[in-house]
């Protein structure tokens, strides 16, 4: 009996999770990482919380393999500390943990609300426009010719003033057709729509980036809510 009970006790943050955001599932489990595809010794979970270990020297992804979402409100907790990271949202796996599409940096504060395509390649001709698509208190609106027109919303610095180095922070992924939001803290950080003929993307992959050469970024409490039919 008494094993049950700390058995129920280690899924509770889970049940309280689903009771309190109707809709959304957690995508880990707390323990260890099922359904998550890493590069080998790049990833582990310590203390319900999934760690970067810094063993890398390469770039690398780790994938979420339960889907690959369309419109969707993703959540969670992140924790940055050095080095380079991200969230990858809709975005193609081009294998051995490799993943080219959007992401949104987490890195230090003078960069955060970042929309960026991950892997673009530098000869690419749309490169300009997508590389860097925009900054804290932009919206940053891309045409079906691939032109990028970006309108600032609110001072760049304020916004970056909500993020917090080296402490725990909420991000919140907002995907609905062609708009794509990032909000951390509960603040609107960046707003991108992209009607790219070519290189938008409606679906694709959830996965976190490790830069390599020393990265160290925690993610916890994930869970995602489809709003995709």
């Amino acid at each position: 009996m008494k094993t049950i009970s700390i058995a129920l006790l280690g899924l509770l943050p889970l049940f309280l999770q689903a009771g309190d955001e109707p809709g959304f599932v957690p995508l880990f489990n707390g323990k260890d990482l099922e359904g998550w595809d890493s590069k080998p010794a790049a990833w582990e979970v310590r203390d319900g919380e999934i760690w970067c270990t810094g063993e890398s020297v390469e770039r690398n992804w780790l994938i979420w393999r339960g889907g690959q979402p369309a419109d969707f409100t993703l959540r969670l907790e992140f924790r940055w500390d050095k080095g380079n990271s991200g969230v990858q949202v809709r975005s193609d796996d081009l294998g051995e943990w490799q993943v080219f599409g959007y992401q949104i940096e987490i890195a230090r504060r003078e960069v955060m609300g970042l929309w960026h395509h991950s892997l673009i390649d530098r000869d690419h001709p749309k490169r300009e426009a997508r590389f860097l698509m925009s900054t804290a208190g932009e919206r940053a609106y891309i045409a079906e010719d691939g032109t990028r027109v970006n309108t600032q919303l609110e001072d760049t610095e304020k916004i970056q003033a909500h993020y917090n180095e080296n402490e725990w922070n909420t991000m919140e992924i907002i995907a609905s057709g062609d708009v794509l939001i990032q909000k951390i803290n509960g603040i609107h950080f960046a707003t991108l729509i992209d009607n790219d003929s070519v290189m938008s993307r409606k679906k694709g992959f959830i996965a976190f980036q490790d830069h390599g050469k020393g990265c160290t970024v925690a993610f916890r409490n994930i869970r995602l809510k489809s709003s995709s039919p």
